[in-house]
């Protein structure tokens, strides 16, 4: 299951699996779903996504994977294949364009497509206690998914990258950090009460600002500098039109 609660605008959202390790299941994946869904109808001005326990999640259901090659290759496939489609990417697309800053509070081991979900938020913070680790190829002979090859590669680069897949080693918070997956490992005890110190500050920000340094960040790579210096104008131009630029600006002059 998901709980939401509330911390003044802020949406919490804590996966609570039907065992210890949070395992995202398909009723996870719907209620997880559903839930962004709904605090962003609710006017969230900001998410933060973690775990149940001393886990953040342990990845996909194999016991389910088990249950339905059980059934033929056929099934097994095309259930996988439809539970990713239809209900587990349209969750990572959601984090990465969310119209509301997200923030993913990695308070334990994070492994497999959980991954994907924790690291296509715009702000990544993770506990001393947690780890992330990426065993589909090595421990089940299939690809990284729900986004998790786009963003360690964005962030890591090819060799790092690649030897966090393919070697399927445990990545320690502090070296998450290190690295660039996460932007700060912080004591357990202030995991939660810093990641509700920056959703705060967040959420008071303007969501169009917000959005669109996110586009920009995110469509770096594929672009020229002439490209970006082009799209930062043209951002820009709609950004200084609002009330909030105009009020900072006013507030500037007349210190």
């Amino acid at each position: 299951m998901v709980e939401i609660s509330w911390d003044e605008r802020v949406a919490v959202l804590v996966m609570k699996g039907a065992s210890p390790w949070n395992v995202i299941d398909r009723a996870m994946l719907e209620q997880l779903g559903a839930a962004f869904r709904e605090v962003v109808a609710q006017d969230a001005r900001a998410i933060v996504l973690t775990g149940a326990g001393r886990v953040f999640s342990a990845g996909g259901d194999v016991h389910l994977f088990h249950a339905l090659a059980q059934q033929g290759e056929d099934v097994l496939s095309s259930t996988i294949g439809a539970l990713m489609e239809e209900l587990g990417n349209p969750i990572t697309r959601f984090i990465a364009e969310s119209p509301v800053p997200v923030i993913s509070a990695v308070n334990g081991p994070c492994a497999g497509g959980a991954l994907g979900y924790a690291l296509a938020a715009d702000i990544v913070l993770c506990a001393r206690s947690a780890y992330f680790l990426v065993p589909q190829v090595t421990q089940l002979g299939v690809v990284p998914d729900f986004g998790i090859n786009w963003v360690i590669a964005r962030a890591l680069g090819r060799p790092r990258a690649l030897g966090m897949a393919l070697l399927g080693d445990r990545i320690s918070g502090e070296q998450a950090e290190s690295w660039g997956l996460a932007w700060r490992c912080l004591d357990d005890t202030e995991l939660m009460p810093q990641a509700l110190a920056i959703a705060k500050k967040l959420a008071m920000l303007p969501t169009e600002a917000v959005i669109g340094c996110r586009r920009l960040v995110d469509g770096a790579g594929q672009v020229s500098m002439n490209q970006m210096l082009a799209a930062e104008r043209e951002a820009q131009r709609d950004l200084v039109r609002s009330t909030f630029f105009r009020d900072a600006c006013a507030r500037f002059a007349t210190k």
